[in-house]
């Protein structure tokens, strides 16, 4: 069936650093969502890397295992104590929300908008039409970028939006591109603008940032595990840094107590829906432990 803009469906939106939290979230003031649920991602890496456009610090960012082998979700099942691999928070939203998250992640609010006309025009939603330009370009993350500038005449060097294969209907991530490119020759990364195109571990980007900025947003991402969502692929040889675990440690027990709530009031759900879609688990934490 053909959607519009205006008609588009529920966009799944994965968020794998500060948007697991609600203190993450606050930049948006609210972001109503339809659902929320936890998944663990497969074939990529999770650490810090890209500086960040809101702060002197650097952001987290994703990296696909390999160039040609897509990016998979899958849905974190209630009583699934595994804790290993990449975990993030599945949102689903609707597309305007998405649009904003889309700019927040520094990819503006007119390609969004032309990739849902452009969706809309070949009979398929966003994450669909995401997925077939993947296809077109042979899952190839390289050539899928080329593609995508082709498509609206822009790209991002911070985020650009990505498909994910999932059990179900694709979903929609934001990778930070490196020194494989943004899709067009005359947009540098930041990445690459910052020459720190590595991921880093928590203790490492420390080193590089050991500043404020840089404390507040690691506590951004790993008050998600209030929320269930184990963030231990980031902490590296954090358990060997006592000073610099105690000083996270510090900040995210500041921020504990208003977390539930805050996520929550930013998502627009009731108590009832965050228990039962984001139902009691206790990933193993060395910072909450």
């Amino acid at each position: 069936m053909t959607t519009t803009p205006s008609s588009h469906p529920p966009i799944t939106v994965i968020g794998y650093g500060s948007l697991m939290s609600g203190l993450g979230l606050t930049r948006f003031g609210t972001l109503p969502v339809s659902s929320v649920g936890r998944v663990r991602l497969h074939d990529c890496t999770r650490g810090f890397g890209k500086f960040s456009m809101y702060g002197d610090r650097f952001a987290m960012i994703l990296e696909a295992a390999a160039a040609t082998t897509p990016i998979r979700a899958e849905t974190i099942a209630a009583g699934d104590d595994d804790h290993t691999g990449v975990e993030a928070l599945a949102l689903t939203v609707a597309l305007p929300e998405f649009v904003a998250i889309a700019a927040r992640e520094g990819y503006t609010a007119d390609a969004s908008w032309a990739l849902a006309r452009q969706a809309e025009g070949a009979g398929r939603d966003l994450a669909h039409h995401l997925w077939a330009l993947l296809e077109q370009a042979g899952f190839d993350q390289v050539a899928y970028r080329r593609t995508l500038f082709e498509t609206v005449g822009y790209t991002s060097p911070h985020y650009i939006p990505h498909p994910v294969a999932t059990d179900g209907a694709p979903a929609i991530i934001f990778l930070a591109p490196g020194t494989e490119g943004s899709g067009a020759d005359h947009v540098v990364p930041i990445r690459v603008q910052s020459t720190v195109t590595r991921v880093l571990t928590l203790p490492e980007v420390w080193r590089i940032k050991p500043n404020a900025d840089q404390l507040d947003y690691i506590a951004m991402c790993l008050l998600g595990e209030i929320h269930g969502i184990s963030v231990a692929d980031v902490h590296g040889a954090l358990a060997d840094n006592l000073p610099l675990l105690n000083r996270v440690r510090e900040r995210v027990v500041e921020g504990a107590p208003t977390e539930p709530e805050r996520f929550r009031e930013m998502l627009q759900l009731t108590e009832e829906d965050y228990a039962a879609q984001l139902p009691p688990r206790t990933p193993r934490s060395l910072v909450l432990s």
